[in-house]
């Protein structure tokens, strides 16, 4: 498998059309609000050259740097299995804008059913009060989990360097935080919604722990 692929986007070609962050499921682009088109902030992600942002935009405005930029790999997304270089157990740091709602219930999740393969962490770029009171109440109640005596709120300066980083879904608020292998779960934000949208959420993020583990095995 091919490593060190990097798309480049020629912005003259470029329309801002955000095909390239909307398929990308690695974290590898994100929406630039001054210019209004796609910069590259997780290139570093991007290890597996499978070519889909490259394929699918529309203006042919993506190229990548790696290798000799000819190979085409048939990836399958849902069986890669990252090479993670580290001491002991990889370190996953879950990533949302306020460290107070996905990825608090990601790293709580991560803690009870994955803790044999990886450590759970959470983050944010900017923090609340506290851990979102409906994520506390709803993980008490579906796991017996009491999110505000095991956890806290926490950014990203404030956490170990991540191995693997897991962004939660927060679009033009994700940061760029380097690591040897990113996700981008694209989940919803349930704050202010009714406890069926919540659990909906969280059964999502359980489903994503179980998947991460296997993969990270």
């Amino acid at each position: 498998m091919s490593k060190n692929w990097y798309p480049i986007i020629d912005y003259d070609k470029c329309i801002g059309c955000m095909v390239c962050n909307d398929m990308c499921r690695h974290g590898v682009y994100k929406p630039d609000e001054e210019i209004r088109k796609p910069k590259v902030v997780y290139g570093n992600g991007c290890v597996h050259g499978c070519h889909g942002c490259e394929r699918k935009c529309p203006a042919g405005a993506i190229r990548y740097c790696g290798d000799d930029g000819t190979i085409d790999i048939d990836y399958d997304y849902d069986t890669y299995k990252p090479e993670i270089i580290c001491n002991g157990k990889p370190r996953v740091t879950f990533i949302c804008v306020h460290n107070s709602c996905r990825s608090q219930m990601a790293e709580a999740l991560g803690k009870l059913y994955a803790s044999d393969v990886f450590e759970s962490f959470s983050a944010g770029t900017e923090l609340k009060d506290r851990i979102n009171l409906d994520a506390v109440r709803l993980m008490k109640k579906l796991y017996g989990i009491d999110m505000e005596e095991t956890q806290y709120n926490k950014l990203i300066d404030d956490i170990p360097q991540p191995d693997v980083v897991i962004f939660m879904g927060c679009n033009v608020s994700c940061p760029d935080v380097p690591s040897q292998y990113a996700e981008n779960w694209g989940l919803e934000d349930p704050t202010g919604r009714s406890d069926e949208e919540f659990e909906v959420i969280i059964r999502k993020i359980e489903k994503n722990i179980h998947r991460l583990k296997k993969r990270l095995l």
